[in-house]
C-alpha cells in the first residue's frame, strides 16, 4: 500500500508532502492517485531528475509496486501552482486469504490510522531517509463489510474485511460465453487432429 515517490530531493531542508488516495473497487483492484505541491526549489529538482519525463515516472511507479499490474498512467502537471497529480490502475491490491476474509496490508509496522468514515481510512508516514511526508487515504468499496484493523505474521498493520466474491456473481452469460469458449477449443483441436491423421499413418505405414 505505500508509495513512496523518491527522486533525488532530500538536499532539500523542508521534507516533500505526497499525497496518495487509493479506491478500492468491488473485485480488488484500485485506481491509485498520487500528488504532490513542492516550492520553486524542489519544482526545479522535480523537473530536472525526471518530471519531464512520464516514462520515467512510469517506471519509477513500477518499480515502487512490483507485486501489482499497473496501467491507465494519466498524469497532469501545473507549472503554475507546481504541483502535479498521476493516477493510474494497480490490479491485485487486494488478497483473500483462507478464512475468506479480504485483505490490505500497509506494509508497515504499528502504523497510525485515522478513521474518517466507515469506509475511508486515513495514514500519515513519515520517510525520514528521503525527508518525505507521505499522507495516505484509503477508500473501500460500499459493498465491503466488517473491516478491522488487524496484523499480519511480521507484525504489520492490515486490513480485514468481508466482500462478496466476483465468482459469485457470475451469471447465465458468463457460463453460456465460457460454454462457447470451450466448445470452439474442443473443435479445433478435433479438426486439428483429423487433419494430421493421414500425416502420421503415412509416416507409421511401412513403403511396399
Amino acid at each position: 500500500m505505500i508509495v513512496l515517490w523518491v527522486f533525488p530531493l532530500t538536499a532539500q531542508m523542508e521534507p516533500l508532502k505526497q499525497r496518495l488516495e487509493m479506491r478500492i473497487d468491488s473485485i480488488g483492484n484500485a485506481r491509485i492517485k498520487v500528488s504532490m505541491t513542492m516550492n520553486a526549489g524542489q519544482w526545479q529538482m522535480w523537473l530536472q531528475s525526471g518530471g519531464n519525463n512520464p516514462a520515467i515516472m512510469k517506471r519509477t511507479m513500477e518499480r515502487a509496486l512490483p507485486a501489482y499490474f499497473l496501467d491507465d498512467f494519466n498524469l497532469v502537471r501545473n507549472d503554475m501552482e507546481r504541483s502535479f497529480e498521476l493516477s493510474f490502475n494497480a490490479y491485485g491490491v487486494c488478497q483473500v486469504n483462507r478464512r475468506g476474509k479480504w485483505i490490505v496490508n500497509t506494509e508497515q509496522k504499528n502504523a497510525e490510522i485515522t478513521t474518517l468514515t466507515d469506509r475511508k481510512y486515513m495514514m500519515v508516514s513519515m520517510d525520514a531517509i528521503n525527508n518525505l511526508q507521505v499522507t495516505q487515504f484509503l477508500d473501500f468499496p460500499s459493498k465491503a463489510r466488517n473491516i478491522t484493523i488487524s496484523k499480519d505474521a511480521y507484525e504489520r498493520t492490515q486490513f480485514e474485511f468481508d466482500m462478496d466474491s466476483p465468482r459469485h456473481k457470475m451469471g447465465p452469460t458468463f457460463w453460456i460465453g465460457l460454454l462457447l469458449i470451450l466448445s470452439g477449443l474442443g473443435w479445433l483441436l478435433t479438426h486439428f487432429f483429423n487433419q494430421s491423421k493421414p500425416e502420421l499413418q503415412k509416416k507409421i505405414t511401412p513403403d511396399s
